[in-house]
């Protein structure tokens, strides 16, 4: 075998591993490159949608996140004020939606750490950490990736490469694929504690959107930790976002308590809607934050990573097989970059613009709207296969 015959996969967060994980069990040998020395297990995304739980199942790793998550059947959109406005039960998604009518809520390193530990049991796969690539070329036969590792300098050879390297990507910028969208103007606040913020809040669900024109928040529910995100003010910096003042103040404005908040972590995040012109350059493929990102109101930024990875990876096998030509490709960017344009980025704008919503008549209309749907089991089974990413999916399988 060649060094050429293998995919080359730049990246070892969820889609990376994802994709990497797919290819080996099919018998694709894959070199899985990551610049960090470990697997990081700071704040990033933890929801689990029903669609992407059952692509993990089909990869064989959802019963271990299961023992290392919590699930959760409901979710929930509050106003500071009322109180629960509608309680989503995903229970009401039918079998042939879904294997898994839930969520799950867990710390994505630990889906990593889960799957790069099925990797080092298969002898098809080289996983390299401190390795950051540094640029690549491709001819007609194959695509090679500049790395810098302990060793220095290093071209790796494959057939293709998945860029799963995150919103930065070295890959997309040195293939010169343009990355247009927004930044918005305020910072992102996230902070984790083990309070019983559910002692303080009626009937509170694992995961909570509380709208509130002036200060709107988010409770989400790992193991053992409520994390707390909440925007930015004018002129704040990400300094000035995560000292123990702001911390302190902002938490007590969500829940007042005497004595401060004991926090395990803090992190202040600029927020983006990007959409890559192009998923596919050839040989080079874009996936995950590489090819988009979204603000985080909904969880679909790792789902729809993830959700990137099986797609892919299903039509590398096919090609690599044999069994269609390379064409077969240019379906993935046809598929996945609408979705990402025409529904997460539209999704996750319409979320954010609810919860600060200013307008008293526009909210109310807007809650009393909610109340209808979830009141309706076929309204609400409607909108929880759109909010849970079913619907899209559907949706890509019918485009190309």
């Amino acid at each position: 075998m060649s060094d050429n015959d293998r995919v080359l996969i730049a990246g070892a967060g969820p889609v990376g591993c994802s994709a990497a994980l797919y290819l080996a069990q099919r018998g694709i040998p894959v070199t899985l490159v990551e610049a960090a020395a470990t697997l990081p297990e700071d704040l990033r995304a933890s929801t689990f949608h029903p669609p992407t739980l059952d692509m993990l199942d089909d990869l064989g790793v959802v019963d271990q996140l299961l023992e290392e998550g919590i699930v959760c059947p409901e979710w929930q959109y509050r106003d500071a004020r009322e109180g629960v406005i509608a309680n989503w039960d995903l229970g009401v998604l039918k079998d042939d939606d879904t294997r898994h009518p839930y969520r799950i809520q867990c710390e994505q390193y630990k889906l990593t750490r889960i799957i790069i530990a099925e990797l080092a049991k298969m002898d098809n796969v080289d996983v390299r950490f401190r390795v950051r690539a540094t640029g690549t070329s491709q001819d007609e036969h194959g695509v090679t990736l500049g790395i810098e590792g302990p060793e220095g300098p290093e071209n790796l050879r494959g057939k293709y490469l998945i860029a799963a390297d995150g919103a930065s990507s070295v890959i997309r910028i040195t293939q010169g694929i343009d990355f247009p969208g927004l930044t918005f103007p305020e910072l992102w606040l996230c902070t984790s504690t083990e309070f019983k913020f559910e002692d303080h809040f009626e009937n509170l669900a694992p995961i909570a959107y509380v709208a509130d024109p002036e200060f709107w928040f988010v409770f989400v529910r790992v193991p053992g930790l409520w994390r707390l995100l909440v925007p930015s003010r004018v002129g704040e910096t990400a300094e000035s976002l995560v000292t123990d003042e702001t911390v302190q103040e902002r938490m007590q404005q969500v829940c007042p308590k005497i004595g401060d908040y004991e926090t395990f972590h803090r992190t202040a995040y600029s927020v983006h809607q990007r959409v890559a012109e192009t998923y596919r350059k050839d040989r080079v493929f874009l996936a995950g934050d590489a090819a988009h990102i979204n603000n985080p109101l909904g969880g679909m930024g790792m789902n729809g990573g993830i959700h990137d990875a099986v797609n892919l990876s299903e039509k590398l096998v096919r090609v690599w097989n044999g069994d269609v030509d390379d064409r077969e490709l240019d379906r993935y960017d046809a598929q996945r970059r609408p979705i990402a344009v025409n529904y997460v980025q539209q999704t996750t704008m319409r979320n954010k613009a609810m919860l600060e919503e200013t307008d008293a008549g526009a909210r109310k209309a807007k809650h009393d709207e909610m109340r209808a749907v979830v009141a309706d089991p076929v309204k609400a089974r409607e909108y929880l296969l759109q909010s849970s990413m079913i619907e899209a999916l559907k949706q890509s399988e019918s485009l190309a």
